[in-house]
């Protein structure tokens, strides 16, 4: 196990930061909200526009370009978390938990959290999409809508990269060792930071219907509840989770390239 008193971004080195002031915890709160909070502002804004010119459904053609809302957010908290990170003395490397030394062994950590989260990520979606539809195609076809397809090739390289450096970092870089560090439970941190990493989703592609939104916001529960897990016992298998995610992740894209060419049904 990794001795994670020595290493910067832990809870035992950020404690004294915590009781000094010099990390805000409302800062820590507001990292905690502000994937969900900023991705629906602009899914709201968008759709707010696309209403006044007489789009009939504003908020379903404004959520058909959610992976560009989840881009700039990402980009926005990579930005923070770096500047947050240099006010309170600790690097943006330090936020991702690299360490070469231990490489061998974090490696074959992550493997085994993958081959897990892999059996996690899929099953939840598919049974709720059963109990609340009678079949998986139609919510799918929800949240992978047409665009054009300018819109669409930047985000072959953006959306992934970007939410590989974002989006776990955020939740088990960030904002989870500071809640550790003000002295929560390690099992409560797991359980908010895991539940508010799965209810993001309803608002990245948020639209006016409650069956879709409840799918997103419980279909990836069991898998961000075992990230925080892993990442809270290994915390150096984050960055091989990171490149799990943008692999992952880079697939969104060609889902969307696929249903805007009309090669993709459910």
């Amino acid at each position: 196990m990794v001795d994670q008193l020595v290493m910067p971004n832990s809870p035992a080195s950020l404690a004294p930061r915590v009781i000094d002031g010099r990390i805000r915890m409302g800062r820590v709160w507001g990292m905690l909200a502000i994937r969900s909070a900023l991705s629906l502002a602009l899914l709201l804004a968008l759709a707010g526009a696309l209403a006044l010119s007489g789009r009939a459904e504003a908020v379903k053609d404004s959520a058909a370009r959610w992976l560009w809302f989840v881009t700039a957010v990402n980009v926005v908290c990579i930005i923070l978390m770096a500047r947050f990170g240099r006010s309170e003395g600790v690097r943006l490397r330090d936020i991702y938990f690299v360490n070469r030394s231990t490489w061998k062994a974090d490696l074959a950590w992550a493997l085994g959290a993958i081959a897990v989260a892999a059996a996690l990520a899929q099953p939840p979606g598919l049974l709720l999409a059963r109990a609340l539809w009678g079949g998986s195609g139609y919510p799918n076809s929800m949240l992978i809508q047409a665009l054009p397809l300018a819109a669409i090739y930047p985000l072959f390289l953006l959306m992934p990269l970007t939410h590989a450096f974002a989006e776990l970092p955020t939740y088990f870089g960030y904002v989870a060792p500071r809640l550790r560090a003000a002295g929560m439970n390690r099992w409560a941190v797991i359980a908010i930071v895991g539940t508010v990493l799965s209810i993001q989703h309803l608002f990245f592609s948020f639209q006016l219907d409650w069956r879709y939104d409840l799918w997103l916001a419980l279909k990836y529960l069991p898998f961000a509840l075992w990230m925080g897990f892993i990442v809270d016992r290994r915390p150096t298998t984050l960055p091989y989770l990171m490149g799990a995610h943008f692999l992952l992740d880079a697939t969104l894209p060609l889902l969307v390239l696929m249903a805007s060419k009309g090669m993709l049904t459910f």
